[in-house]
């Protein structure tokens, strides 16, 4: 986890998709993933506020992602990395933007965030996931890209959420 920590990802957001440090928070996902339960919770412990910002931050890049790639492997990434995140964030709000883009994703390739967050709640703790699926179960209108000031732009390879 002390990679997320990392001054390169400073202004992570407007790097251009796909970059080297998406990949670097892939293997860390992956890994986590892989874990067992304790050594999971650990982690998340050992997260602190700005590595939570770039996990935040990779959830909204692996939806635009996603939806380039027109695959729902990387919002299963981006809903765990957006969920490890989110008892870190000093304010819970900062989840808000990549969510909506993750649920506007997976709308776009076919897959609902409900069974994401089923999919990632194996690998999170339960407030985390009592926190997605709070989001989740809104009006679609108040868990839309409009309703967090967000757009989609671009087309194919160039694709974004912003």
């Amino acid at each position: 986890m002390s990679i997320l920590k990392d001054k390169r990802f400073d202004g992570y957001l407007r790097y251009a998709i796909p970059h080297d440090l998406d990949a670097a928070i892939d293997v860390v996902i992956q890994s986590y993933m892989q874990s067992s339960a304790p050594v999971r919770q650990k982690a998340i412990d050992d997260l602190n506020e700005r590595s939570a910002s770039v996990l935040s931050v990779y959830g909204q890049r692996m939806a635009s992602t996603a939806v380039r790639a027109r695959s729902i492997d990387p919002l299963h990434r981006g809903v765990v990395a957006v969920g490890m995140a989110e008892e870190r964030l000093s304010d819970a709000r900062e989840n808000l933007y990549p969510l909506a883009a993750i649920n506007d994703g997976a709308s776009l390739v076919g897959i609902s965030l409900r069974e994401l967050i089923t999919d990632a709640s194996a690998f999170l703790p339960p407030t985390a996931v009592d926190r997605l699926r709070a989001f989740d179960q809104r009006q679609e209108q108040d868990k839309s890209l409009e309703a967090m000031g967000m757009r989609r732009t671009g087309s194919g390879q160039n694709f974004l959420y912003s």
